[in-house]
Formats: C-alpha cells, sequence, structure tokens
C-alpha cells in the first residue's frame, strides 16, 4: 500500500490515511488532479474502476465525487474524493473513462442523477432514467418527488417522444436498398426479462448492439433515504431478489462499521449460511436460465425443484421465501427456530444427489459444448479493463472473491479457495455455476458444524446470540462494505448525518451493470440466434442493472 500512498501524496491533498486492511482513502483540493492521479495509479496495478459515487452535501453546496478503484490481481483498493461545485454550469470533471473503461457507465449514471459532467466522456448522455428526468437530476436533495409524480401524463409523452424520435432518426440513417435494419430485442424479452437491447444487423449478421436499460428504474437509493436504519432493508433487498440475503449483509455491516457495534459469532455465522443459501437460489436460477435459453427447458425444472429446498429454508427462517427481510444491523432478524439446520442440510443433501444427473445429462450435454465451447471468449484483460466480477471474472481465470480477498461476516473461519475456470468462454460462465454451487455446500457444512459445536459447548444460545442493540440515532460517518454477492462483487456507500435516524445517502453498486456494458464487443459479428445464449451466459439481472 506505501506505494499507492506514494503516488497519492504527490498531490495536494486534505488527507490520505488506511481505511481498511485493502484500501487506502484520500480527498484532494484540486479535481484538475483526478487525470494525473489516476495515470499514477495505473502504473501501480490499480486499473480498475469499480464505481462513481456522488453525495449531495445541499447544506454546503457541494456536490462531493467518489471514486472506488481497485487493483484486482494485488488486492488493493483506492477511495478518492473531490468537492465540486453544485452549481449545474460549473459541476464538472474530468472523465476517468478514457483511463479505465470500466468507469464508463457509473460516470453516466451519475451525470444522469446528479448533474455531474464529466468532461472528455466518449458519450456523456442521459442514462438509466426514463426522459421525463432528463435534465432534472432525480438523486439531488432538492428535487421535488411529489411535484414530478403529479405531471403523470406530461411525463408520459416526454418518454413516448423519446420512442418516436428514435424510430423517425432510424428512418432517416438507414440504407434504403440492402439487408441494414435496425431490431430491437425487448424490452420484454423471454430470454432476458425488462431490458431491451437495440441491435443493428445485415441479415442475421450483427454489426452493432446498444443496450437500453432503466425499464425497471426503482430509485431504490433515494427510496433507503425515506426510510429508518431497519426499514431501510426493505428497499436494499429489492435490488435482486435471486440472492436476498447478500445485499443485506452488505447494508447491515455499513451501518454497524459507522455505529461501531461487533455483531455476535452466531450472527456472523449465520450470516453466511444466509448467504450462500442466497448464493444458491440464485446459482440454480441462473444455470436453469441458461439452459432455457438454449432450449433446454429440462433443466430449467430439475433446478427450479432443487431451488424450492433452499426456499423452503428461508421460509423456516424469515416466514418469506423471496422478500426475506432475514439481515438487519446488528446481526440478524431471527432467532434459530428448532430444526431449522436439519431443514438446510435436507436442501444440500437434496443438491448433492441431483449432482451427478446434472453433470451426465447436462453439463457435459454435447450440443451445450458445441454452441458454447470457444464463443464469446472474455480474456482476463477483459476483465480487468472492464470490471468483469464475480462467477465471470473466474470463469476466465482471474482469482477475485470478497469472501477470501476481505473476508466479512464468518468467512475468515471458513476453509475456502478461489473457483475458476481457464477459458472464458460461454460453456465456462455456465461450468463455474457448477462448481461453485459444489464449493456453497462445502461452505454451508463448514458453518453448521461450528454452530453446532458452539450450542454444544454453550458458547452460543441460538435464541438469543441473533442480535445486538443497535443505536436509535447514528453519529455522523461513511463507510464502504463490500460482499461477495451471487453476481460478484456489491458494493455499498453510507453516508449518516449526525443523529441521524435515516441514511443520508446510499450508494448500490452490483456488477450486472458492467457485465451488460460488454455486450455490444462480445455480440459484434456474430448472429441473431447467438443473442440468448451469449446473453444467458453474463447472468445479468435487471434488478441490480436499473435498482
Amino acid at each position: 500500500m506505501e506505494a499507492i500512498k506514494n503516488v497519492l501524496g504527490k498531490y495536494e491533498n486534505e488527507y490520505i490515511e488506511d481505511y481498511k486492511p485493502t484500501w487506502v482513502k484520500a480527498k484532494f483540493k484540486n479535481p484538475k488532479d483526478l487525470l494525473n492521479i489516476v495515470k499514477d495509479l495505473k502504473e501501480v496495478g490499480v486499473e480498475t474502476c469499480s464505481t462513481v459515487s456522488p453525495t449531495d452535501f445541499i447544506d454546503e453546496n457541494k456536490i462531493e465525487v467518489n471514486y472506488f478503484l481497485e487493483d484486482l490481481i494485488n488486492k488493493k483498493n483506492v477511495w478518492l474524493k473531490f468537492d465540486l461545485p453544485r452549481e449545474l454550469e460549473e459541476c464538472k470533471i474530468d472523465s476517468i473513462t478514457p483511463l479505465m473503461p470500466s468507469a464508463d457507465w457509473h460516470e453516466l449514471e451519475a451525470y444522469s442523477t446528479y448533474g455531474v459532467k464529466f468532461e472528455g466522456h466518449p458519450n456523456l448522455r442521459y442514462f438509466l432514467i426514463s426522459a421525463d428526468y432528463f435534465g432534472k437530476f432525480p438523486f439531488r436533495k432538492d428535487f421535488d418527488w411529489k411535484k414530478h409524480e403529479e405531471s403523470l401524463i406530461q411525463n408520459i409523452d416526454d418518454i413516448t417522444s423519446e420512442w418516436l424520435d428514435e424510430y423517425e432518426e432510424n428512418k432517416k440513417t438507414l440504407p434504403k436498398d440492402g439487408s441494414e435494419t435496425v431490431l430491437h430485442w425487448g424490452p420484454t424479452h423471454p430470454a432476458s426479462g425488462p431490458i431491451r437491447l437495440v441491435v443493428g444487423v445485415d441479415g442475421e449478421n450483427i454489426k452493432w448492439v446498444d443496450p437500453d436499460i432503466g425499464y425497471v428504474w426503482r430509485a431504490l437509493e433515494h427510496l433507503v433515504e425515506r426510510k429508518d436504519f431497519v426499514g431501510a432493508i426493505t428497499s436494499v433487498e429489492r435490488i435482486c431478489f435471486m440472492d436476498n440475503p447478500n445485499p443485506m449483509i452488505c447494508y447491515s455491516e455499513a451501518v454497524e462499521e459507522i455505529a461501531g457495534k461487533e455483531i455476535t459469532r452466531f450472527a456472523k455465522l449465520m450470516r453466511v449460511l444466509l448467504g450462500e443459501i442466497g448464493r444458491c437460489a440464485s446459482h440454480l436460477i441462473s444455470m436453469g436460465g441458461f439452459f432455457g435459453n438454449a432450449g433446454l427447458h429440462t433443466f430449467v425444472m430439475w433446478t427450479m425443484d432443487i431451488r424450492e429446498y433452499f426456499l423452503d429454508v428461508l421460509e423456516d427462517y424469515s416466514g418469506a421465501r423471496i422478500a426475506t427481510a432475514s439481515v438487519e444491523p446488528g446481526g440478524v432478524r431471527y432467532p434459530m427456530p428448532d430444526n431449522w439446520l436439519e431443514t438446510l442440510e435436507k436442501a444440500i443433501k437434496k443438491y448433492e444427489d441431483t449432482v451427478p444427473d446434472m453433470l451426465d445429462i447436462f453439463i457435459n450435454n454435447p450440443l451445450m459444448k458445441t454452441r458454447a465451447i470457444n464463443t464469446a471468449k472474455i480474456s482476463r484483460e477483459d476483465v480487468i479493463t472492464n470490471y468483469m466480477a464475480g462467477p465471470i471474472a473466474r470463469a476466465s481465470g482471474v482469482k477475485l472473491d470478497v469472501r477470501i480477498d476481505e473476508p466479512y461476516a464468518g468467512y475468515d473461519e471458513i476453509e475456502m479457495d478461489y473457483v475458476t475456470c481457464e477459458n472464458g468462454d460461454v460453456y465456462d460462465r455456465l461450468y463455474i455455476f457448477f462448481k461453485e454451487l459444489n464449493q456453497s455446500m462445502d461452505i454451508m457444512k463448514q458453518a453448521i458444524a461450528k454452530i453446532k459445536e458452539g450450542i454444544e459447548k454453550g458458547e452460543m444460545n441460538p435464541k438469543k446470540d441473533h442480535l445486538v442493540r443497535m443505536p436509535r440515532r447514528m453519529p455522523a460517518g461513511e463507510a464502504v462494505t463490500r460482499v461477495e454477492w451471487a453476481r460478484g462483487e456489491m458494493l455499498m456507500h453510507l453516508v449518516t448525518g449526525e443523529k441521524a435516524t435515516s441514511p443520508y445517502r446510499l450508494k448500490l453498486k452490483a456488477p450486472s451493470v458492467n457485465h451488460t456494458m460488454v455486450l455490444d464487443s462480445l455480440l459484434r459479428g456474430k448472429t441473431l440466434s447467438d443473442i440468448p445464449l451469449i446473453y444467458g451466459s453474463m447472468h445479468i439481472c435487471q434488478g441490480d442493472l436499473d435498482r
């Protein structure tokens, strides 16, 4: 970390400090230094932007822009801060996208929601939000949500007008003769859900792809600000229901860090179990959906059947199968029910009993291998340049897993190693989920054994040790926490005010943004029939893509 601090120390700053074992945090006085700082950081291995997070400090008349940059190989991370004037004409800073392409859509989102203008961005435009929010910057503190919602008819007209303008533009620019046209894959498609891929084709051949996202944008980051610190979990968990517990773990750890609270060992191990249950439920959906996209619908039914056993475990714990609200600041929400571990062991056995048939009939399916092997490869360099996270990165052989790189909850007690493939193609992006499911079963068995041992020795009380008392009002502060969500790194940046009863700002970053951003490069030169297979291999969730 000294090399990073030496780089940062060359520039005028308010402070440079160690934040966590793998993080350096620094605030700089001159936004004009940003590009040179990023260039110098790349020289010492920090090559990737995880996300960009503005905070509107309206009382101080400033927008603070936070950059979270990572050295994915050496596990060294940097948190940079710059203050910008709040006035729109002056709220601008250089774009780092030409230096770090992984920052592309994150800068667009910050521009669209906060009005931060990133000068030099290759295609600065409104993004994620619908046309009725253009130029209004809805995450600024003085945006009037109630007034906006009263203009329903005008809002619909604005959205419709944008679509018609796009249609007219295509009519003008497309050649009158020949086989070139623009097709719309979506916005509701059985292989993707609510996303529109605007696909330029010449016959069957794909020339370019422009993903149009935001169809399920719910302004979750704003909704969190309307709730107290516990109630906020009902918004946080809605980032994606396929892996419901892990977002709540990430958020809760940020609250606990600011409050200075340590949860019990029992609660930490319960978070491991709940996190892995969520991962399994999500991976089973991803695997089944992948084969469903390819037309092999039997496997969808198999994975859904196994998933039901894990949803039974969540239901027995929380009373709900999807929106569980099972984790909150201070630990986990409920005491452990009697015989709950046995219910989980039953789900594990159900999966393990099915593994030989899954491997034989589907994973080794000759048709799948023919279509998927060596298709749409993602290299190690692509992972770093575009920040492919989680299973997508590991399918390309990159050893990247927050559970190991920056252990949280009870993962520091778990013996585990990186699960990887090497080829980085469509097939490996399927096979990695199968390997990770096997790993999750082992992780859960270890956590179960530790909990049982703790109960037998009288060191854990499953009826009382699930939750520690949290303060009703929080101190002013901020925290950055990460978890290994089913699709990769989830990062949350939480800001609180003095004696706060609700979050001042919560940035939600999840991996589907970057995984969607690369669809154009993956699909160019392919044919229309390749879209479902390649898209399915990226395991994109519109919940975390749109938020």
